[in-house]
């Protein structure tokens, strides 16, 4: 039996105000897109993933090649067989490993400079949610589809530290991203839920398809399958293209936050689709 990794800190770097001739050299080439100001605003910056399997571990390999100094990864789960379609650093070397620590070893050498925190434990009570919150300047949710009662366990851990969280998801070849200020719409008015829904009781956390998958893929012909996927009978169709998307749509709202930039809020939505050729920025109300 694996051990639960609650907590397991990187060699500690310097991830100070400072930024000295190697880290320079590394980020050179996102002057010009980022400000020197707005760079050191990365490198002093803590991002918490909870969840690295398709869209988690690219979203952390992202954020590590933008200079962020210190990144917090957790998830329980192992790779198989059916992740090698579209996970980073999936192979056939690493099945049946830690997604957390292969992702880990994938990326702690990219920037020399930045603290990398890994576990094992993934998202189980509030005491994980508190945990993996403390000390982060923003929480990305990219966790298991259906895991409605670890994401609003994250959300609330969030909003009581005045952290912003988003979430995204792949959705056919497309992807949806939502963010939440802590002084905002909550995750739970978001899925249609009571603000104080007992989480720990799955029959009070039935969400409605529309909050769910607010736009449907013109592709996609047989309504039936969404409905399965909701309904927990089939897994969730997903290829490399959702799964990239949905990642880099993740990175770059963090990035927006972090640097002050603006951005749609929860209740809005922003929704790419690269078959359908769609951009839209929606809201569920």
């Amino acid at each position: 039996m694996i051990e639960r990794i609650l907590y397991e800190p990187d060699e500690k770097k310097d991830w100070g105000l400072e930024i000295d001739n190697q880290y320079k050299a590394i980020f050179t080439r996102n002057i010009g897109l980022f400000t020197e100001e707005e760079q050191a605003k990365i490198k002093q910056s803590t991002v918490a993933i909870a969840g690295v399997g398709g869209v988690g571990g690219l979203a952390a390999e992202r954020m590590i090649r933008l200079g962020v100094g210190r990144l917090k990864i957790t998830d329980s789960g192992d790779l198989e067989d059916s992740n090698l379609n579209r996970q980073y650093a999936a192979s056939m070397l690493n099945l049946g490993r830690n997604k957390a620590e292969v992702v880990y070893e994938n990326i702690k050498d990219i920037n020399p400079h930045a603290e990398v925190i890994h576990s094992n434990s993934g998202i189980k009570s509030e005491k994980d949610a508190m945990l993996f919150v403390s000390d982060s300047d923003i929480i990305i949710d990219v966790m298991d589809f259906g895991l409605f009662r670890e994401s609003i366990l994250l959300q609330r851990a969030a909003r009581e530290k005045g952290i912003h969280y988003l979430f995204s998801t792949a959705i056919g070849f497309g992807a949806i991203t939502v963010v939440f200020d802590p002084d905002g719409i909550t995750l739970e008015e978001y899925n249609k839920l009571p603000v104080d829904v007992d989480v720990n009781d799955p029959e009070n956390l039935y969400v409605p398809m529309e909050r769910i998958v607010p736009i449907i893929p013109k592709y996609v012909k047989n309504i039936t399958i969404v409905e399965d996927v909701i309904a927990g009978r089939i897994p969730v169709p997903t290829t490399s293209i959702g799964a990239g998307l949905s990642a880099i749509q993740a990175v770059s709202e963090a990035i927006n936050v972090i640097i002050d930039r603006d951005f749609p809020k929860a209740p809005y939505f922003t929704y790419f689709d690269l078959v359908d050729r769609q951009m839209v920025v929606g809201s569920i109300i």
